[in-house]
């Protein structure tokens, strides 16, 4: 039984379709009210306030009102009356339902996070076209996140201070186990299919490596050094490969050292500070083409099978229609902002494309991280 002022059955059934209530000013402030004014845009909020405000100094004789669930007259409380003032809000607002009925507003900024896998300030500036674009294309502020390891990007995530991120595929696993991310493209080859990347294993000269044999064969004697602890290429894939071969790594080295990006491990190969590194062949290919390190010095020793390419990631709670959008953005940023693209993905993964995912692609991530007791 729901009771309304002024002769607006009609109105009171269009907004509560198929609800009978007994609504008190007590009832409606704890039910109600909370659910509608979560619906209204900014001004309607301000209006909703300015006139409960209002209402609160009614006097609080009670006045002839009408039952519109039974047509019989009865009194009407303070409650009634504040009921009434939020339903011509409703009014104005679009006639929506005060339970459920408004859809979630667009919100003014968006925060975005790239993992850290090289020189994060770098990568910043790299990807700043591309941060305009998604800001003109989805009308919304966009504002970078700046992280100094993978695990801060989780972090952020999980605690609700970014939307957006670009993962590696095991930080993007532990991101869905722990912060609700939800994949929603990733890099694509010139045919628009998701395609893949390989973790490898460098060696100095020096070391006398050649293969995963002569690590297995006195890694007491080694330093090595991993990436992040949530990088794929750069700790997840080779841990598990010399952890299937017989390496136990937490054991069976001299030392382990993470360098916290692949430029830096690939660096530290190259200048002899430790015996061998993971990392993935984009870094080791530039860094050759740069000069930075002497192929002759520095040799692949081990490339395992393909992974698929990163993904970008949203929150899961972000409104269903906003993902969509979002999502579409990257997918046409390549056609849309060829160059900005290309800037960017020149230094993140050399990219052609993005294709649309939806976190399955990973499933084998997470059963290697799960095997290797990284994830619960």
């Amino acid at each position: 039984m729901l009771f309304c002022r002024f002769n607006v059955r009609e109105r009171c059934q269009d907004i509560f379709p198929g609800i009978v209530v007994v609504m008190t000013q007590r009832k409606f402030l704890t039910q109600l009210a909370p659910k509608f004014y979560a619906g209204l845009t900014h001004p309607f909020k301000a209006w909703a306030i300015l006139m409960a405000v209002g209402a609160s100094h009614v006097p609080t004789e009670k006045r002839e009102g009408i039952d519109v669930s039974t047509g019989g007259k009865m009194k009407l409380s303070l409650g009634a009356g504040l009921l009434v003032v939020l339903l011509l809000v409703g009014v104005a607002v679009g006639g929506y339902a005060l339970v459920g009925g408004f859809e979630p507003q667009t919100p003014e900024v968006l925060r975005l996070a790239l993992i850290p896998a090289e020189d994060i300030v770098e990568m910043m500036n790299l990807f700043e076209p591309a941060r305009q674009y998604l800001e003109n294309e989805l009308g919304v502020k966009i504002e970078m996140f700046k992280a100094l390891d993978y695990t801060a990007v989780i972090e952020a995530m999980r605690a609700e201070k970014i939307e957006i991120a670009f993962f590696g595929p095991f930080s993007y696993v532990l991101a869905a186990e722990r912060a609700n991310a939800r994949a929603i493209v990733a890099g694509g080859d010139e045919n628009n299919k998701l395609a893949v990347y390989h973790s490898i294993l460098i060696a100095h000269r020096d070391s006398g490596l050649q293969s995963i044999d002569d690590i297995k064969a006195r890694p007491k004697q080694l330093t090595l050094a991993f990436v992040d602890p949530a990088s794929t290429s750069g700790h997840l894939i080779p841990r598990g490969h010399m952890e299937s071969v017989g390496i136990k790594v937490d054991e069976h080295f001299k030392e382990i050292v993470f360098a916290g990006g692949h430029d830096a491990t690939v660096l530290a190969v190259g200048a002899r500070k430790v015996d061998f590194g993971a990392t993935w062949e984009g870094p080791f290919n530039r860094a050759v083409g740069q000069g930075l390190i002497n192929p002759q010095e520095v040799k692949v020793i081990w490339k395992s099978d393909g992974i698929p390419r990163s993904p970008v990631a949203v929150r899961g709670d972000l409104d269903e229609k906003l993902i969509q959008r979002i999502q579409q953005a990257f997918l046409d940023m390549p056609q849309k902002a060829p160059a900005a693209f290309a800037q960017f993905e020149g230094r993140w993964e050399r990219n052609k494309s993005y294709v649309a995912v939806t976190g399955a692609e990973y499933e084998f991530i997470r059963q290697v991280a799960k095997g290797l007791g990284k994830l619960d």
